[in-house]
């Protein structure tokens, strides 16, 4: 995987931090409102200044930066997905070098689902709308959280874009974000250095005191060989994907696809696994659990991500939840396609 978090450039050492600077304290924050919260996140290594006693809260930030900064503070990862080859910030954006500092943070925010453009400018200054968005997309991908839904008035609506208010309301219920004197948000107003590590503490705060208690990680069964992956052509439009366990004594495993989200032209696929208990008595029947799929060949991109591994089978002749089941995934025997033609079950 790539280790080019922090190369020594000016650029990535403006927002996203290390601890070496924590015993010192920025010179310039006077009069800067939440002064106390760009603090925290300096002693917590997680923003840092363009100098040892210099922040520079009003200077504006870009995209290369803040994604960054989103990342590094939900400490969002690639944890629980699996690839058939290392990814590469070319696989997804046009304007992100492969071997920029900034590269990795943007395949883990896209892959964790934060909405940023195939085609994003690096440099690019990033409004206060799309602060937001990022933000909120960020801290979705740390879990569930449930919202008020109260609408809030800002005076400034007509300028906000489409497809951001959401987001912004969201972050208003959960105080991450506050409108200002007037009720104004200033969504088109490019968000500055202060603005950001504010939003990103207050992010912060709201996934530690609301985050469920994190479980023991279990071992993804594509790493360990317990299940095999494939994908097969069908024609030139079609493509069929295959987790496969092999042949097994008897009906005690399965695999099964509970899922797949689009983005852009890589397919995640979501899949559980199930293992037989040690307790059961099964018929000694070999049995070959496989979990099926069709997709559009446009997904040139197929990686994996494990969601649950299901209560152990003890009646092997128990429906398993989700086999069969109507969606974008079906499960399918061997050399059986879904019915009608193969293209209406592709996805679009």
């Amino acid at each position: 995987m790539m280790k080019k978090w922090m190369t020594a450039t000016a650029a990535a050492a403006i927002l996203v931090g290390t601890m070496s600077s924590a015993a010192l304290a920025f010179e310039d924050l006077d009069g800067v409102s939440n002064a106390d919260k760009i603090m925290e996140l300096r002693d917590r290594g997680l923003v840092s200044g363009i100098s040892k006693t210099k922040f520079v809260p009003h200077e504006k930030i870009t995209a290369q930066q803040a994604i960054p900064l989103i990342v590094k503070s939900l400490q969002l990862s690639l944890a629980h997905f699996t690839f058939v080859k290392a990814p590469e910030a070319s696989d997804y954006f046009t304007n992100i070098p492969n071997d920029a500092w900034y590269a990795e943070a943007f395949i883990i925010a896209h892959l964790n689902g934060v909405p940023i453009d195939k085609d994003v400018n690096p440099n690019a200054n990033v409004t206060r709308e799309q602060f937001v968005q990022w933000l909120m997309a960020g801290l979705s991908a740390t879990g569930e959280y449930g919202f008020t839904e109260m609408y809030f008035e800002l005076a400034d609506e007509k300028h906000v874009s489409e497809g951001y208010m959401n987001a912004i309301q969201t972050a208003l219920n959960g105080g991450l974000i506050e409108l200002e004197e007037g009720d104004r948000f200033r969504p088109q107003a490019p968000i500055t250095r202060a603005e950001a590590a504010i939003m990103v503490r207050n992010a912060v705060q709201f996934v530690e005191e609301h985050a469920a208690p994190i479980e023991e990680p279990t071992v993804d069964p594509i790493l360990s060989g317990d299940v095999k992956t494939s994908t097969i052509a069908v024609n030139e439009d079609i493509q069929k994907v295959v987790l496969d366990m092999g042949e097994r004594p008897h009906p005690g495993w399965n695999v099964t696809i509970e899922g797949i989200d689009f983005i852009d032209d890589t397919a995640v696929i979501r899949y559980s696994v199930s293992y037989p208990d040690p307790a059961a008595l099964y018929p000694m029947v070999i049995a070959h659990p496989k979990a099926e799929t069709y997709l559009s060949s446009k997904f040139k991109n197929v990686t994996y991500q494990l969601v649950a591994v299901h209560d152990r089978i003890s009646d092997p002749d128990a429906p398993v939840e989700g086999a069969g089941s109507p969606g974008a995934a079906g499960i399918y025997e061997e050399g059986q396609a879904p019915e009608g033609d193969a293209s209406e079950h592709a996805a679009k």
